[in-house]
């Protein structure tokens, strides 16, 4: 056998075509694939994002990553639906700061149907859709409302172009500024934002060396955090990781599936062996190796692949290991609990003992985003629907989950003569408006109540014109001994 040293150029030639021809030849390829959009970031930029959250361009990734999960984790897209669509949003709007001693009823009604058209017009629920889903996935909404005569609106702004800047001393709102910088490579840009943004930004582009940061300071401008916190981040990152924890599983439970279902064939190159042999002798020329292999290789299944080396080896099959599949729903699980909600609102429990404890919670959390725009409407109320007395809008806290509980309490109250029948009606799903004109077109125009008359029945009429209705009584003989008590003691009165 010679050493390599020793080989003459011809031979170091054909050394390097063989080699070359083996380093073509594609064999099992065992490394990972990441291709889930869910590793267009790491954990490594999760954190480095939250070392400083006051710095805006940190809190810019942070919307990004929280962008990407929504679109592409269905887990962490259930998690936003479910917050931001929790609450009813119905409301009523209802007088205050007003003597009713001495009142004009007729020009009371006139002013509260004005205000009552001023709201309606506002689309309260519709606006509160986009509202709520913005501001949990960006962790802030920054918006302005647009009103005509005949429309509103409240057009959502891009929070990469706004920052919370200052808390109005009169109300508590929250405030913004807007970057202005924006527009100065395209000013038609402007044609989308409000008036009032035209004007700003050509008072910014008069002052030279002024701040591209511009106050948004009216009454039109709306500003909503779903925390009390300082910096307006997603209020659902401390999730994101593990998010990503859950994929991580998944993909490594699909990878050992993969290798548990592989099998690797080995073919040997036959080379010359004895005294006349020489190191890196074949037998056969490596286009016939190449030829023979890519044959092999291209009839294979995906499942198994070729190795071909002069090396001796045996067939190689991956033993499908014992895994824990469990991994993944225990990531999921620890996931919702990390939440603070019940993994059975999305079907991954069997026991209900604390779910509604638990949706109570969730309710609770989400009241400051409700208290929040209840404000922020009144305070636009006081500036374009004055009138000669005060309405404001009140914001029911019911739920999808808590509905008939606070339909329930409200009825009885009723029964007590308490005034909560706009309460109810708003309860229903019915507007302002339509509570009183329903009841004049059902009363008044179309006179419903003389008209549709329950059929007669022992249930709704009294007995030979007495005044006790209900079912008639039994002759001695035929009630039982509880029948005779329940008349005895008055049971039924």
């Amino acid at each position: 056998m010679e050493d390599r040293s020793q080989m003459t150029e011809e031979q170091r030639q054909y050394y390097q075509k063989i080699m070359t021809t083996f380093s073509s030849m594609k064999l099992i390829n065992f490394s990972n694939n990441r291709d889930s959009v869910i590793h267009t970031f790491t954990k490594d930029d999760l954190k480095r994002n939250l070392q400083n959250i006051s710095s805006l361009p940190n809190q810019k990734n942070l919307r990004k990553i929280s962008r990407f999960l929504y679109l592409s984790s269905p887990h962490y897209r259930s998690l936003i639906n479910y917050y931001s669509t929790l609450y009813n949003f119905d409301y009523l709007v209802e007088g205050y700061g007003t003597n009713p001693d001495g009142i004009d009823i007729k020009k009371y009604k006139r002013s509260y149907i004005k205000a009552v058209d001023g709201y309606e017009q506002m689309g309260i629920k519709f606006e509160s859709i986009q509202l709520r889903a913005n501001t949990y996935i960006d962790g802030v909404f920054y918006g302005y409302a647009r009103r005509t005569k005949n429309g509103f609106y409240i057009q959502h702004l891009d929070p990469d172009h706004c920052q919370v800047s200052f808390i109005n001393p009169e109300t508590g709102l929250y405030g913004y500024s807007f970057d202005f910088s924006i527009f100065t490579s395209n000013e038609k840009l402007l044609e989308s934002y409000p008036e009032e943004f035209t004007l700003q930004y050509r008072n910014y582009k008069s002052k030279k060396g002024s701040s591209q940061w511009v106050r948004i300071d009216s009454p039109n401008a709306i500003c909503i955090k779903p925390t009390t916190g300082r910096h307006p981040i997603p209020p659902m990152v401390g999730l994101f990781e593990g998010i990503l924890d859950i994929y991580d599983f998944k993909a490594l439970a699909k990878g050992k599936e993969e290798i548990g279902n592989y099998q690797l064939l080995f073919q040997q190159i036959p080379m010359k062996d004895g005294k006349d042999s020489n190191i890196d002798d074949f037998l056969i020329s490596e286009d016939f190796v190449k030829m023979f292999h890519d044959n092999i290789s291209s009839s294979l299944p995906e499942q198994v692949g070729l190795l071909t080396t002069p090396m001796k080896i045996e067939a190689i099959k991956f033993e499908r290991d014992s895994l824990d599949k469990n991994k993944v729903a225990e990531a999921t699980s620890q996931y919702w609990n990390e939440a603070g909600i019940s993994e059975l609102l999305f079907g991954n429990s069997n026991s209900s003992t604390a779910l509604k404890l638990s949706i109570t919670a969730d309710e609770s959390s989400l009241s400051t985003i409700v208290t929040e725009f209840e404000k922020w409407i009144n305070e636009y109320g006081k500036v374009n629907f004055k009138g000669p007395f005060n309405f404001k809008v009140r914001i029911l806290h019911t739920t999808k989950f808590n509905v008939k509980e606070y339909f329930d309490m409200r009825l009885k109250a009723a029964q007590y003569g308490i005034p909560v029948k706009n309460e109810i009606v708003a309860i229903l799903g019915l507007s302002p408006s339509a509570a009183y004109l329903n009841s004049f077109l059902e009363n008044d125009v179309l006179e419903m109540h003389n008209k549709l008359i329950p059929l007669m029945s022992s249930h709704t009429t009294a007995l030979d014109g007495s005044e006790v209705s209900g079912r008639p009584k039994k002759d001695v003989g035929e009630r039982t001994d509880n029948g005779d008590k329940t008349i005895e003691n008055d049971s039924n009165e």
